[in-house]
């Protein structure tokens, strides 16, 4: 087989799913593909950093985030403008009002972007663009890869909300991925045939999570010592990750537990919106009287490290997660995890048996579920090392890279290729 040149092209190098596209680009089969990635903006070099480190070549479009009018509005006003316009004229003029905005809003902030990509594939003979932003975000790349005439796979790794605009531009997409059956659910209700997707789970590399780290030096960082119980949430600080919940759970934990503390581990995002989410949990913080209790990490490269030093992951999102990584990363690490009973958590965790499952917006429960965790040691161990088994069998790089390299294979007309797995 003659070797396929794929360009990724992701939005941002932070986040789950830019380090889901690294571990994606990690196990590829270089002999059959060879990756070339675009960043619209890298903000952090981290991801970007450990590409080169691959070999992969990696393209920056732009300096910084431009961050759209929309994101900036807020979603009541946007909901109301559409409502006034039903109410008096018909669902249609709302319809065509969506639809006319969505023209404006590309043209503004994403158009310019089409010829850089039309201008990578060209340059660099690519085959195949796989896009990692979803199909919201991905018409700069339809668009580059139809002009081009060619193949294109958009992978979904959020529960968008389609306009008929993005309806529009799915129809050029050769193929979707989705992260879960519960992105995929939420893609095919709304109008996009389910022969059109896939569903393959992330993948963590286990390894990374073997390692036998130093806990007491990490402890040591974090004012912790041997004899305290720690647990901890790995999420950024967006509005939706639900840590008033895990602030809340922590309050009433520590009555029962004293020598507890906790690790938020992330770094707010740069919306007016999130940085104002990040004000609200530090005066929360300071409300609940945990500042010598709960420590904000801020943004680290270092996450396989810090978990091995937690007692208890936690996931305390507000909203169904669309997957989450954090829950296969701390299971990966041998850890007891506590995430809420929404989206594509629910795909990963068997209540009881590999982790914990409280409701989403649940303070008390989530206290509830940390106790019951740190008061019983031995179901603890056990719940840890039922889950690393798990994800070591569910949730491998190899099977993860195997499947979306079957669907490159049947986008590209390619004959599949026996299965090591």
């Amino acid at each position: 087989m003659k070797q396929c040149r794929v360009l990724y092209v992701a939005r941002t190098a932070r986040g789950g799913s830019a380090f889901s596209l690294y571990y994606l680009i990690k196990g590829l089969d270089r002999t059959r593909y060879e990756p070339v990635v675009l960043f619209y903006t890298q903000e952090r070099p981290l991801i970007g950093d450990k590409l080169a480190i691959l070999g992969v070549k990696v393209i920056t479009l732009e300096k910084q985030h431009r961050v759209s009018s929309s994101a900036l509005a807020e979603p009541v006003e946007r909901r109301d403008i559409g409502g006034w316009l039903e109410a008096r004229f018909g669902r249609w003029t709302c319809q065509v009002y969506v639809f006319l905005k969505a023209c404006y809003q590309f043209v503004r902030w994403e158009a310019s972007r089409v010829w850089p990509i039309v201008h990578t594939i060209r340059q660099n003979e690519i085959n195949l663009v796989h896009l990692n932003t979803g199909l919201c975000h991905g018409t700069p790349g339809i668009i580059a890869s139809w002009l081009t005439g060619t193949p294109c796979v958009c992978h979904v790794r959020m529960f968008d909300e389609l306009s008929h605009f993005d309806r529009v531009f799915a129809r050029f997409v050769d193929s979707f991925v989705y992260i879960s059956r519960a992105v995929a659910e939420n893609y095919i209700t709304q109008g996009i045939p389910s022969a059109k997707g896939t569903v393959v789970h992330n993948a963590v590399d286990s390894t990374e999570f073997s390692i036998d780290f130093d806990k007491v030096s990490v402890r040591q960082e974090f004012g912790c010592t041997a004899q305290e119980c720690l647990v901890g949430v790995v999420s950024r600080l967006d509005w939706w990750k639900g840590h008033e919940y895990f602030l809340e759970a922590v309050a009433e934990a520590l009555q029962q537990i004293p020598n507890l503390k906790g690790l938020i581990i992330g770094e707010p995002e740069t919306t007016p919106q999130n940085q104002e989410y990040f004000r609200m949990l530090q005066s929360l913080t300071k409300s609940l009287g945990l500042e010598d209790k709960v420590i904000f990490t801020g943004f680290r490269s270092d996450v396989p490290r810090l978990m091995s030093a937690l007692d208890v992951v936690v996931l305390s999102s507000s909203a169904p997660e669309p997957f989450g990584r954090a829950v296969i990363e701390g299971m990966a690490a041998g850890k007891p995890v506590v995430a809420t009973a929404a989206g594509g958590v629910l795909e990963i965790i068997e209540d009881g048996v590999n982790g914990l499952l409280v409701p989403c917006k649940d303070s008390s429960a989530l206290a509830q579920a940390i106790l019951l965790l740190l008061s019983d040691q031995g179901k603890a161990a056990q719940v840890g090392s039922v889950a690393r088994q798990f994800v070591v069998k569910k949730f491998s790089l190899e099977r993860h890279v195997a499947e979306v390299q079957s669907v490159y294979d049947s986008v590209m007309g390619v004959a599949k290729l026996p299965s090591a797995i």
